[in-house]
Protein backbone atom coordinates (compact mmCIF):
# COMPACT_ATOMS: atom_id res chain seq x y z
CA UNK A 1 0.00 0.00 0.00
CA UNK A 2 1.37 3.79 -0.79
CA UNK A 3 -0.88 6.89 0.07
CA UNK A 4 -1.15 9.75 -2.26
CA UNK A 5 1.86 11.88 -0.21
CA UNK A 6 0.25 15.27 -1.80
CA UNK A 7 -3.03 14.04 -0.49
CA UNK A 8 -3.36 15.45 3.30
CA UNK A 9 -5.93 15.15 5.76
CA UNK A 10 -6.53 15.37 9.47
CA UNK A 11 -6.19 11.70 10.03
CA UNK A 12 -2.79 11.77 8.33
CA UNK A 13 -1.38 14.74 10.26
CA UNK A 14 -2.80 13.62 13.40
CA UNK A 15 -1.01 10.74 12.84
CA UNK A 16 2.29 12.54 11.83
CA UNK A 17 2.00 14.41 14.68
CA UNK A 18 1.51 11.41 17.34
CA UNK A 19 4.58 9.91 15.78
CA UNK A 20 5.85 9.55 12.03
CA UNK A 21 6.82 6.55 12.39
CA UNK A 22 3.27 5.48 13.27
CA UNK A 23 2.27 6.91 9.95
CA UNK A 24 4.33 5.30 7.81
CA UNK A 25 3.12 2.04 9.09
CA UNK A 26 -0.57 3.06 8.61
CA UNK A 27 -0.27 5.20 5.35
CA UNK A 28 2.47 4.14 3.50
CA UNK A 29 3.25 0.24 4.75
CA UNK A 30 -0.61 -0.12 4.91
CA UNK A 31 -0.44 -1.99 8.57
CA UNK A 32 -3.53 -2.02 10.49
CA UNK A 33 -4.89 -1.31 13.81
CA UNK A 34 -7.67 -3.69 15.21
CA UNK A 35 -10.43 -2.14 17.40
CA UNK A 36 -10.24 -1.72 21.31
CA UNK A 37 -13.86 -1.08 22.92
CA UNK A 38 -13.56 2.49 23.00
CA UNK A 39 -12.46 2.61 19.14
CA UNK A 40 -15.70 -0.08 18.58
CA UNK A 41 -18.26 2.02 20.68
CA UNK A 42 -17.16 5.26 18.40
CA UNK A 43 -17.91 3.18 15.12
CA UNK A 44 -21.36 2.16 16.83
CA UNK A 45 -22.62 5.71 17.44
CA UNK A 46 -21.14 6.79 14.34
CA UNK A 47 -22.69 4.65 11.87
CA UNK A 48 -25.92 5.09 14.26
CA UNK A 49 -26.67 8.61 13.83
CA UNK A 50 -25.58 8.58 10.47
CA UNK A 51 -28.37 6.31 9.39
CA UNK A 52 -31.07 7.88 11.72
CA UNK A 53 -30.02 11.37 10.02
CA UNK A 54 -29.82 9.75 6.59
CA UNK A 55 -33.66 7.87 7.19
CA UNK A 56 -35.48 9.44 10.17
CA UNK A 57 -37.18 12.32 11.43
CA UNK A 58 -38.27 10.91 14.60
CA UNK A 59 -36.07 10.60 17.84
CA UNK A 60 -38.25 7.71 19.33
CA UNK A 61 -36.67 5.62 16.18
CA UNK A 62 -32.98 5.97 17.11
CA UNK A 63 -32.59 3.21 19.86
CA UNK A 64 -34.19 1.21 16.94
CA UNK A 65 -30.74 2.22 14.66
CA UNK A 66 -28.36 1.35 17.64
CA UNK A 67 -29.22 -1.76 17.20
CA UNK A 68 -28.94 -2.25 13.57
CA UNK A 69 -25.70 -0.19 13.66
CA UNK A 70 -23.95 -2.70 16.76
CA UNK A 71 -20.33 -3.57 15.97
CA UNK A 72 -19.55 -6.22 18.08
CA UNK A 73 -15.48 -6.15 17.31
CA UNK A 74 -13.19 -5.21 19.74
CA UNK A 75 -14.23 -6.74 23.25
CA UNK A 76 -12.66 -8.95 24.93
CA UNK A 77 -15.62 -10.60 27.05
CA UNK A 78 -19.81 -10.57 26.14
CA UNK A 79 -19.96 -8.58 30.16
CA UNK A 80 -17.34 -5.75 28.58
CA UNK A 81 -19.45 -6.02 24.81
CA UNK A 82 -22.67 -5.46 27.35
CA UNK A 83 -20.90 -2.44 29.32
CA UNK A 84 -19.91 -0.39 26.23
CA UNK A 85 -23.55 -1.13 24.71
CA UNK A 86 -25.19 0.34 27.85
CA UNK A 87 -22.45 3.70 27.89
CA UNK A 88 -23.69 4.10 24.05
CA UNK A 89 -27.56 3.77 24.68
CA UNK A 90 -27.42 5.98 27.58
CA UNK A 91 -25.75 8.73 24.85
CA UNK A 92 -28.18 8.29 22.24
CA UNK A 93 -31.32 8.45 25.03
CA UNK A 94 -29.49 12.19 25.59
CA UNK A 95 -29.52 12.77 21.76
CA UNK A 96 -32.79 11.86 21.35
CA UNK A 97 -33.94 14.41 23.75
CA UNK A 98 -31.98 17.27 22.27
CA UNK A 99 -33.05 15.99 19.13
CA UNK A 100 -36.98 16.60 19.99
CA UNK A 101 -35.46 20.48 20.44
CA UNK A 102 -33.87 20.89 17.61
CA UNK A 103 -34.54 23.81 15.03
CA UNK A 104 -32.23 22.93 12.38
CA UNK A 105 -32.21 21.23 9.19
CA UNK A 106 -29.75 18.46 9.01
CA UNK A 107 -28.30 19.12 5.18
CA UNK A 108 -26.30 16.27 4.95
CA UNK A 109 -24.16 13.46 6.81
CA UNK A 110 -20.66 12.09 6.25
CA UNK A 111 -20.02 14.60 3.79
CA UNK A 112 -16.72 15.03 1.88
CA UNK A 113 -15.15 17.94 1.33
CA UNK A 114 -11.93 18.47 -1.01
CA UNK A 115 -9.79 21.67 -2.23
CA UNK A 116 -6.10 22.23 -3.58
CA UNK A 117 -3.73 24.11 -2.34
CA UNK A 118 -0.77 24.50 -4.67
CA UNK A 119 0.30 21.28 -5.32
CA UNK A 120 -1.63 19.74 -2.15
CA UNK A 121 -4.87 17.98 -2.21
CA UNK A 122 -6.89 18.53 0.94
CA UNK A 123 -9.81 16.40 1.70
CA UNK A 124 -11.96 15.63 4.67
CA UNK A 125 -15.46 14.09 5.75
CA UNK A 126 -17.55 15.93 8.10
CA UNK A 127 -19.80 14.13 10.44
CA UNK A 128 -23.05 17.09 9.86
CA UNK A 129 -23.62 19.51 8.38
CA UNK A 130 -26.71 21.47 9.84
CA UNK A 131 -28.92 24.37 8.31
CA UNK A 132 -30.11 27.11 10.84
CA UNK A 133 -33.18 28.95 10.16
CA UNK A 134 -31.14 32.49 9.94
CA UNK A 135 -29.52 30.76 6.28
CA UNK A 136 -26.06 29.99 8.25
CA UNK A 137 -24.29 27.05 8.53
CA UNK A 138 -22.99 24.26 11.41
CA UNK A 139 -20.25 21.66 10.72
CA UNK A 140 -20.72 18.85 13.60
CA UNK A 141 -18.37 16.33 14.33
CA UNK A 142 -19.16 13.93 16.86
CA UNK A 143 -16.77 12.84 19.51
CA UNK A 144 -17.78 9.42 21.79
CA UNK A 145 -14.98 9.51 24.13
CA UNK A 146 -14.88 10.60 27.40
CA UNK A 147 -11.13 11.82 28.18
CA UNK A 148 -11.94 15.18 27.33
CA UNK A 149 -10.58 18.68 28.06
CA UNK A 150 -13.05 21.30 28.19
CA UNK A 151 -10.73 24.08 28.62
CA UNK A 152 -9.21 23.70 25.45
CA UNK A 153 -10.75 26.11 22.69
CA UNK A 154 -12.46 25.17 19.53
CA UNK A 155 -10.26 27.13 17.43
CA UNK A 156 -6.53 25.55 18.92
CA UNK A 157 -8.31 21.82 17.42
CA UNK A 158 -6.73 21.37 13.97
CA UNK A 159 -9.21 19.08 12.81
CA UNK A 160 -12.14 21.48 13.33
CA UNK A 161 -9.89 24.22 12.01
CA UNK A 162 -9.87 22.40 8.60
CA UNK A 163 -13.32 21.37 8.52
CA UNK A 164 -14.16 25.18 8.88
CA UNK A 165 -11.63 26.24 6.10
CA UNK A 166 -12.72 23.07 3.87
CA UNK A 167 -16.74 24.33 4.73
CA UNK A 168 -15.86 27.55 3.07
CA UNK A 169 -13.10 26.89 0.34
CA UNK A 170 -15.16 23.49 -0.84
CA UNK A 171 -18.76 24.33 -0.48
CA UNK A 172 -18.62 28.35 -0.46
CA UNK A 173 -20.55 27.88 2.81
CA UNK A 174 -19.11 31.47 4.20
CA UNK A 175 -21.68 32.17 7.35
CA UNK A 176 -21.50 29.37 10.44
CA UNK A 177 -19.28 27.92 12.84
CA UNK A 178 -17.68 24.79 13.36
CA UNK A 179 -19.08 22.06 16.31
CA UNK A 180 -17.98 19.35 18.67
CA UNK A 181 -20.66 17.07 19.98
CA UNK A 182 -19.46 15.54 22.80
CA UNK A 183 -22.02 12.52 23.34
CA UNK A 184 -20.51 10.83 26.40
CA UNK A 185 -21.66 14.13 27.93
CA UNK A 186 -24.37 15.81 26.28
CA UNK A 187 -22.61 19.19 25.56
CA UNK A 188 -21.39 20.94 22.61
CA UNK A 189 -18.81 23.54 22.09
CA UNK A 190 -18.28 25.57 19.12
CA UNK A 191 -16.65 28.70 17.57
CA UNK A 192 -17.59 30.80 14.42
CA UNK A 193 -15.82 29.88 10.77
CA UNK A 194 -14.28 33.05 10.84
CA UNK A 195 -12.32 32.99 14.01
CA UNK A 196 -10.05 30.41 12.50
CA UNK A 197 -7.08 31.38 11.39
CA UNK A 198 -6.96 29.65 7.50
CA UNK A 199 -2.97 30.64 6.66
CA UNK A 200 -2.16 28.76 9.97
CA UNK A 201 -4.06 26.02 9.66
CA UNK A 202 -2.99 25.73 5.67
CA UNK A 203 0.62 26.26 6.80
CA UNK A 204 0.63 23.56 9.16
CA UNK A 205 -0.42 20.80 6.75
CA UNK A 206 2.11 21.65 4.05
CA UNK A 207 4.60 21.68 6.82
CA UNK A 208 3.70 18.18 7.76
CA UNK A 209 3.05 17.15 4.03
CA UNK A 210 6.33 18.26 3.11
CA UNK A 211 8.05 16.03 6.03
CA UNK A 212 6.13 12.99 4.61
CA UNK A 213 7.17 14.50 1.06
CA UNK A 214 10.91 14.11 2.30
CA UNK A 215 10.29 10.40 4.13
CA UNK A 216 11.18 11.58 7.46
CA UNK A 217 9.85 9.08 9.70
CA UNK A 218 12.06 8.75 12.79
CA UNK A 219 9.68 7.82 15.78
CA UNK A 220 8.25 9.82 18.94
CA UNK A 221 8.03 6.96 21.66
CA UNK A 222 5.85 9.56 24.02
CA UNK A 223 3.19 7.61 23.03
CA UNK A 224 4.05 4.48 23.03
CA UNK A 225 2.26 3.46 25.62
CA UNK A 226 -1.12 4.27 23.60
CA UNK A 227 -0.02 2.92 20.62
CA UNK A 228 -2.05 0.11 18.80
CA UNK A 229 1.69 -0.96 17.26
CA UNK A 230 3.57 -1.19 20.50
CA UNK A 231 4.02 -4.48 20.62
CA UNK A 232 5.43 -4.76 17.17
CA UNK A 233 7.74 -2.16 16.79
CA UNK A 234 11.25 -2.10 17.34
CA UNK A 235 11.61 1.48 18.80
CA UNK A 236 8.37 1.22 21.44
CA UNK A 237 9.52 2.14 24.65
CA UNK A 238 6.55 -0.39 26.22
CA UNK A 239 6.73 -3.04 24.18
CA UNK A 240 6.23 -5.45 27.22
CA UNK A 241 2.54 -3.91 27.57
CA UNK A 242 -0.41 -6.32 27.43
CA UNK A 243 -0.63 -6.43 23.44
CA UNK A 244 -4.09 -4.07 22.56
CA UNK A 245 -3.84 -4.76 18.01
CA UNK A 246 -2.98 -7.58 15.52
CA UNK A 247 0.01 -8.07 14.01
CA UNK A 248 1.28 -5.79 11.00
CA UNK A 249 -0.36 -8.34 8.79
CA UNK A 250 -3.49 -6.48 8.10
CA UNK A 251 -5.66 -8.62 10.17
CA UNK A 252 -8.59 -7.81 12.46
CA UNK A 253 -10.29 -8.81 14.77
CA UNK A 254 -13.50 -10.80 14.30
Amino acid sequence: MYSDVHELNYSKIKTYMECPLLYKYKYMDGRKEGLVPASSLGVSIHRTLEQYHRHSNDPSELLAYYDDCWLGAGYTSASQQMEYYLKGKKMLERYAEREYERKTTVDSTEREFIFQQGKWTLRGKIDRIDKHPDGTWEVIDYKTGDDVDFSAAVTDSLQMGIYAVGARRAWNLQKGKATFYFTAFDKQVSAPFDAFDENAILSKFIEIGEKMEAGVFEPDTSHCKDCAFRNRCDKSSCPDLEPNAPDFSGNTPA
